[in-house]
């Protein structure tokens, strides 16, 4: 045995033997960029699967302080690193597939470990993150290169539900309740939550596999202790800030506007001051914002370069309904790609529509102070309508009241307007207030219809 092979095996075990998380993680090679990867390459290079066995292995550990029924776990772990440090990261189709099921093969492994009962191992959750991250990266770099059929176990398909599945196995196990004893020791499989959350949320989102983030969500809801419990540990704010903006996201995704802004609010507290970060969640907050009633200021989108929210905050707030269309069709791409077009597209417009109707009956009572404060005749948002949309060539032919009645109805039928339409008096009959506007609650105040987004 090579004296590279001797240091190699004595660190590992003596990190088991004491319980040192972190100095197990930085010791184990997952990546060709670690200084232990490529000494550890030569000596092993030429060795056959036999040489590399546990049953060759556990001859060798014999560090003082060493239980002897550690010696057959760590000896299978370390036989599964050596072969993936034998073969190396790989540069074509197979050579690539071969690394990530080496990865897969020391996850599981290490799994075995990290998930006994009686939480032995669970100062190993420092390598269990980076062994996870290096999982999704690998499988990502073989996906990338496969050109297997999809039922074929090495296609992108298969490899990349691999990878999600072997997280969510680990998963299982940071999401167990946890004991009052354990919950104070130095080291918990707890720990792992946060950040691992975060890398299915992100494979979930790239994916679209909603159900499977919304069933996430449900695992923070029902911990044992509670999430805010285990808070008290103390994890990384940036780690917290990333699992916030995926809850928020998420939000959106089950068009829970308020639940959505809630996260991404929280998110855009925690976050560090890292300008991309504070923008991606900026770029989700924004329209999870107008949707609820609340505008961002100018200079915040100034700052961080959206001058697209910007246009659109404008034409929200004034009730342009022409420049609302014609602005979230000429960045339709751009929205797309950030997956929020579809959502103004379609629930942002009756809002810009209440606006408009909004600014219309205000001015209307400003010229007719003796008007009736519950009532408006139709022709006041007729005249809104067409004035909104002249010179735009957005339409074919003239707004008429049957057109204005249809949007109207909208309103009442969603509760952002409170009162009835009288067709043969045309005029609408509104909830009364001293000022008049009793019939356009306040958007935070509307009781948002329900919809089951996800099954």
């Amino acid at each position: 045995m090579s004296d590279i092979l001797a240091t190699f095996y004595g660190t590992v075990a003596m990190a088991f033997a004491v319980g040192h998380g972190d100095n197990l993680a930085n010791t184990v090679p997952l990546s060709e960029s670690h200084p232990f990867f490529w000494l550890l390459h030569q000596a092993v290079q030429n060795s056959s699967d036999t040489q590399l066995s546990p049953k060759v292995i556990v001859r060798d550990l014999n560090t003082p302080g060493l239980p002897q029924t550690m010696k057959w776990p760590i000896a299978t772990l370390l036989s599964t690193v050596l072969i993936f440090v034998r073969d190396g990261p790989g540069e074509d189709e197979q050579g690539t597939y071969r690394a990530f099921k080496n990865m897969l093969s020391i996850h599981s492994n290490l799994h075995k470990l990290y998930s006994q009962d009686d939480g032995a191992y669970a100062f190993s959750t420092p390598l269990v993150l980076g062994l996870c991250r290096r999982v999704v990266e690998l499988g990502d770099i073989a996906a990338a290169a496969s050109t297997a059929p999809m039922r074929e176990p090495s296609s992108p398909r298969s490899i990349r539900d691999a990878a999600r599945q072997a997280l969510e196995r680990t998963m299982q196990v940071a999401s167990a309740p946890v004991s009052q004893d354990t919950a104070e020791a130095q080291y918990t499989p707890a720990d792992a939550l946060w950040p691992l959350a975060n890398l299915l949320w992100r494979i979930y989102a790239a994916r679209r596999l909603h159900t499977q983030a919304a069933e996430l969500a449900k695992t923070f809801r029902n911990l044992s202790p509670s999430e805010e419990v285990r808070l008290a540990r103390g994890v990384p704010a940036s780690a917290l800030a990333e699992t916030c903006y995926w809850r928020g996201r998420l939000g959106i995704v089950l068009l829970d506007f308020r639940l959505a802004r809630w996260w991404l609010e929280k998110a855009w507290a925690l976050c560090p001051d890292a300008w991309q970060q504070r923008r991606s969640i900026l770029i989700k907050l924004v329209p999870a914002a107008l949707l609820t009633g609340s505008l961002p200021a100018p200079g915040l989108l100034e700052e961080y370069s959206l001058p697209v929210y910007a246009a659109l905050v404008q034409a929200f707030r004034t009730g342009n309904v022409a420049q609302w269309r014609a602005l979230v069709e000429q960045h339709r791409e751009w929205l797309r790609a950030r997956q929020v077009w579809l959502l103004l597209f379609e629930r942002g417009e009756i809002l810009v529509w209440r606006n408009l109707f909004r600014h219309a009956l205000r001015a209307y009572y400003d010229v007719e102070p003796s008007a009736p404060r519950n009532r408006c005749p139709t022709w006041v948002f007729e005249e809104a309508a067409r004035r909104a949309f002249a010179g735009s060539r957005e339409l074919e032919e003239d707004l008429g009241l049957e057109d204005v009645v249809c949007v109207l109805s909208s309103l009442i039928d969603q509760g952002l307007l409170m009162g009835n339409i009288s067709y043969s008096q045309r005029q609408v009959v509104m909830r009364p207030r001293p000022d008049g506007m009793g019939g356009f609650p306040r958007l935070k105040d509307v009781t948002p219809r329900r919809v089951q987004a996800v099954a």
